[in-house]
C-alpha cells in the first residue's frame, strides 16, 4: 500500500513537471522578461531581503526566472552572497561571491550547464545570526510550502541539513498550483516570491510523511 502511494505521488510529480515545462516553453520572451524584472523588484524591496545578511541563491538558466540581477544587486548592497556548486552523490555546497569581481570572472558552466562558482572561492555556510535567506528554484510551488524540483534532490538534501535557513521559492505566479505532490524526502519551503508579492507561511520547514 505504501509503495503504491509513493508510486502514485512520483507519477503525479512527473505529470506536473511535464506540464510546467510546457508552460515555460510556451511563454513569450517578452512576457518572461517582464515577469523576471517584476519578480526581482518585488523580492529586492521586501523586508525579508533587507533583513538578511546572507543570501544563498541559485544562478538561473535561461528558462528559469532570472537571478543575475538579484545577485548583482545583493553584492552591491553589501550582502554575503553565495551560489551553489554540485558535488557527487547529488550533494551541493555554496561558495561566496566576491563583490569586487564581475560574476563572469567567478562563475563557469558546470553540472547540467548551470553556471557554478569557481572552487577557489570561499565556502559559505548559513549563520543564524546573519538571518540567512535562500532563494530556491522550482518548476511549481503551492501555498503549503510544496515545491516541485527537477528530480535530482540537490536542494532537498542541502535544505534538510540547514534548518537555520529561511527558504523562499522563486517563481512567477503562473507556476503556483493548488497542490504539489510531496514525498518523504521533499523539504517544504517557508514561502514564495512571485512578481506580485513575497508570502511567508511558516518559519520551520516540514517534510511530508
Amino acid at each position: 500500500m505504501r509503495l503504491s502511494s509513493v508510486t502514485e505521488r512520483t507519477a503525479a510529480k512527473q505529470a506536473l513537471r511535464d506540464r510546467m515545462r510546457q508552460l515555460r516553453q510556451s511563454t513569450p520572451p517578452e512576457e518572461k522578461a517582464a515577469l523576471d524584472a517584476a519578480m526581482a523588484q518585488c523580492f529586492l524591496h521586501s523586508t525579508l531581503y533587507r533583513r538578511c545578511q546572507q543570501l544563498f541563491c541559485f544562478v538561473s538558466l535561461p528558462e528559469e526566472p532570472d537571478t543575475w540581477a538579484v545577485l548583482q544587486t545583493a553584492l552591491a548592497d553589501g550582502k554575503r552572497v553565495a551560489v551553489p556548486r554540485c558535488l557527487a552523490a547529488h550533494q551541493m555546497q555554496f561558495f561566496r561571491l566576491l563583490p569586487d569581481l564581475p560574476l563572469s570572472a567567478q562563475l563557469a558552466p558546470g553540472t547540467y550547464g548551470v553556471w557554478e562558482p569557481h572552487k577557489d572561492l570561499p565556502l559559505e555556510s548559513p549563520e543564524k545570526t546573519a538571518h540567512p535567506l535562500c532563494l530556491v528554484p522550482g518548476l511549481a510551488f503551492d501555498r503549503t510550502g510544496g515545491r516541485l524540483g527537477y528530480g535530482a534532490g540537490y536542494y532537498d538534501r542541502f535544505l534538510a541539513a540547514h534548518a537555520e535557513l529561511r527558504t523562499i521559492g522563486y517563481g512567477a505566479s503562473k507556476y503556483m498550483v493548488d497542490h504539489v505532490p510531496m514525498t518523504s524526502t521533499d523539504v517544504r519551503l517557508d514561502g514564495v516570491a512571485t512578481e506580485n508579492l513575497l508570502e511567508v507561511w511558516h518559519g520551520e520547514k516540514r517534510n511530508e510523511s
